[in-house]
């Protein structure tokens, strides 16, 4: 079984001493501790407990310390964690209870027993941290036994549950805004805590509905009414002709049911009846399930975003924990934008340019590097997602002092230790070459390209590691066209590093 763990926060008061041996003791109750094993656990921790309180904050009242309680198949332990004055078990006199003597003092007590209740007791010094000290009683075997199966692990999947093999026991529709607090709930069961902020918020999810920045789709039991899975189209603007699939969460015990797949066969109808140029979505690379169903949908690499997203995303039943920053596939599938439009980069790019456009079906004309040179005030739109903690730099308009303007922001970003920063740069704009070889020597390197993706124009991503490591061997492309973008992604970033060393 894994280790339960309950943590609570005291002051430094004795007034709590006698209530959280109460919490302490009904836990060892719950162990099926003894009597007597009971009553020692409680008096080594009043012992420890007592000592932090009046000796290691130098009676500062306004002063708190961590007591933790933790519960495995093997032992029941109990850990203070404080920083108070510095302290050396080893300098404690040793009580010899044979030597009692009338001027004696009780040297060495409190320690002696806590060691004599306890099976082990363990001090560290943490240095900046601090100092833990740690009381641990072990389990008999019949303890061991009754542990195990009270506190048996429950997957959140549930074994052998019965999915109906019909795709009629669900529907797919719109939002209602009724269905607020079940989407929360859904997207609970399915990541935890580790999703986007506002989808814990019913009242978020509807008003970004209302506003046209968010259309909420939702699978749910036609019989039972069940919300079973959520998928949105989310626009930047309302007015905006791309869209970004995502948002798409079902529930774990209906994951082989199909739903996603309803869910994303629906918003492809919503898209062309809104008749938008295409959609955008971005696929985790800790694992391949999600780039695999994308691609069967007709989306295809665009780019790939390093450190996109946070290091403790929870897959729960499909991969765990990620491992390190996550990494992100930048996705697009083509649906009305026929158009050709003249574009503008470095000559070093026109070769991967032509690589993702091409299989987007979107017909590009490579021109000359543009000769205009820009006037007037810049436009940039500065965009910080701090869950993420990545920031987007838009470029709305190319001015005269647009580099000097992104040397400051760039700055600014770093110096609040903003992990990843993307820079977004208009190639329809004659003067982006200019601007992307300058933005190369700032120490943005290549990250990909959305189409139409600012203000309805190609958009180049180019990207910025703040003392971020990444581990590319860790990075899962599904498409021989993803490893492709990453080969070029890995030179640029390797190149830009050679540079900075050689500045």
């Amino acid at each position: 079984m894994e280790t339960l763990e309950s943590i609570i926060i005291l002051p430094s008061q004795e007034r709590y001493i006698y209530p959280t041996l109460a919490f302490i003791r009904a836990l060892a109750v719950s162990c099926d501790f003894s009597e007597p094993a009971r009553n020692a656990i409680e008096i080594a921790a009043e012992e420890a407990l007592t000592n932090v309180i009046q000796h290691a904050f130098e009676e500062k009242a306004d002063e708190t310390f961590k007591l933790s309680v933790s519960i495995s198949s093997e032992d029941f332990k109990i850990t203070i964690h404080e920083k108070g004055m510095p302290f050396d078990p080893d300098g404690v006199a040793d009580y010899n209870p044979g030597k009692i003597e009338i001027a004696q003092q009780a040297d060495g007590l409190g320690l002696y027993l806590m060691k004599r209740m306890m099976d082990d007791v363990i001090f560290e010094n943490l240095g900046r941290e601090g100092k833990s000290l740690t009381l641990i009683k072990r389990f008999d075997e019949a303890q061991k036994r009754q542990i195990t199966e009270t506190n048996r692990n429950r997957t959140l999947v549930k074994d052998g549950a019965a999915i109906p093999s019909e795709k009629d026991f669900y529907e797919i529709r719109p939002f209602r805004p009724e269905d607020a607090l079940e989407i929360s709930r859904c997207a609970y069961r399915a990541y935890g805590y580790t999703y986007e902020p506002y989808i814990y918020y019913p009242e978020k999810i509807i008003e970004m509905n209302r506003s046209g920045k968010l259309r909420s789709f939702i699978a749910s039991g036609k019989d039972s009414g069940e919300i079973m899975g959520h998928i949105a189209l989310k626009f930047k603007n309302p007015d905006d002709r791309i869209a970004e699939t995502g948002v798409a969460f079902v529930k774990p015990e209906y994951r082989k049911s199909g739903i996603l797949k309803s869910m994303m066969e629906f918003c492809h109808i919503k898209a062309n009846e809104l008749k938008l140029y295409g959609l955008s979505g971005r696929a985790v690379t800790s694992h391949i399930y999600s780039q695999k169903a994308a691609d069967s949908f007709g989306y295809k690499p665009c780019g790939i975003m390093l450190g996109l997203f946070p290091s403790d995303v929870d897959f729960r039943a499909i991969s765990g924990r990620v491992i390190q920053k996550e990494s992100g596939v930048l996705l697009y599938m083509n649906i009305s934008g026929k158009d050709i439009r003249k574009v503008y980069a470095p000559s070093h790019y026109k070769n991967i340019l032509s690589g993702i456009f091409d299989p987007l079906c979107i017909s590009v004309q490579f021109n000359e590097e543009g000769t205009i040179s820009a006037a007037g005030k810049s436009e940039i739109d500065v965009n910080t997602d701090s869950v993420l903690n990545i920031s987007d730099v838009e470029v709305c308009r190319i001015g005269s002092g647009l580099i000097l303007e992104l040397r400051k922001i760039l700055h600014s970003l770093c110096l609040r230790h903003v992990d990843a920063i993307f820079l977004h740069i208009s190639i329809e704009d004659a003067e982006a070459p200019r601007i992307i070889e300058q933005a190369e020597h700032l120490g943005f390197f290549f990250c990909g390209v959305l189409p139409f993706g600012l203000n309805n124009t190609h958009d180049m991503i180019m990207q910025y590691m703040n003392n971020l490591d990444i581990d590319y061997d860790i990075i899962k492309p599904y498409s021989s066209h993803a490893a492709g973008i990453l080969d070029c992604i890995k030179a640029a970033a390797a190149d830009r590093n050679h540079q900075i060393r050689n500045r």
